[in-house]
């Protein structure tokens, strides 16, 4: 049985850190939206369509269910969870996959077509939506259908796209610190391409290690 080196660990570690972290920092930041009072300056930013019963049902829809699927995901790449309580596991996974699915992407997608940035933000915002819904799409047909290894990629992928909801404000501070001046359209296409090569880095990184370990297989059944 090959045993990883605790130093190749450390990389992954810290990329889960930096995500929780900024996590911590999205929530915190989004609370005062849920005053609905539509004083918080993204809201007066949006005073024109905040008006709109659908935009602002759909700004509360895709911030509180993008919430959720950025908590659940974060268990989701302990190894222990899965082996341990598989069950919570898969409670996560389908938490996860609804909120994407059913709430914060086609949410997102809509409030798209109101984003700033001009055609170039709409349509930054419309690609990483279409994105997110088709990779977490991908990775709950992989899982249906019993391929456990298949589906850890798409699901990463999903993740990534999640998480661009914490890197474009990383993004943002760098860029807009810089005097970048359409710091926000290039923050809102960085977020979500810097992202998607990052996990197509850690697939390819843990690739050797991705198919399932003889006793995980044997408890979900996996025959391949």
């Amino acid at each position: 049985m090959t045993v990883r080196s605790p130093a190749r660990r450390i990389p992954q570690a810290l990329l889960m850190l930096f995500f929780a972290a900024t996590t911590a920092l999205v929530i915190e930041s989004t609370l005062p939206y849920f005053t609905l009072g539509g004083d918080a300056p993204f809201l007066l930013e949006k005073a024109d369509v905040y008006r709109s019963v659908l935009w602002r049902a759909c700004f509360y829809v895709h911030v509180t269910s993008g919430l959720v699927c950025l908590v659940a995901a974060l268990p989701q790449f302990s190894k222990t969870l899965l082996r341990r309580a598989p069950r919570l596991h898969r409670a996560l996974g389908w938490t996860y996959v609804v909120s994407v699915l059913g709430f914060a992407a086609p949410a997102g997608m809509y409030m798209a077509v109101f984003a700033k940035g001009g055609m170039a933000g709409r349509f930054g915002f419309l690609v990483l939506g279409a994105v997110f819904f088709y990779t977490t799409w991908r990775g709950l047909e992989r899982v249906r259908a019993r391929d456990f290894r298949g589906h850890v990629p798409w699901m990463i992928r999903s993740y990534a796209m999640a998480a661009s909801a914490l890197t474009f404000r990383v993004f943002f501070i760098l860029l807009h610190a810089v005097d970048v001046a359409p710091a926000y359209v290039a923050s809102i296409w960085l977020s979500f391409v810097v992202n998607l090569a990052v996990a197509e880095l850690l697939i390819r990184f843990k690739q050797p290690g991705m198919r399932a370990r003889p006793a995980l297989r044997a408890r979900y059944g996996v025959s391949r």
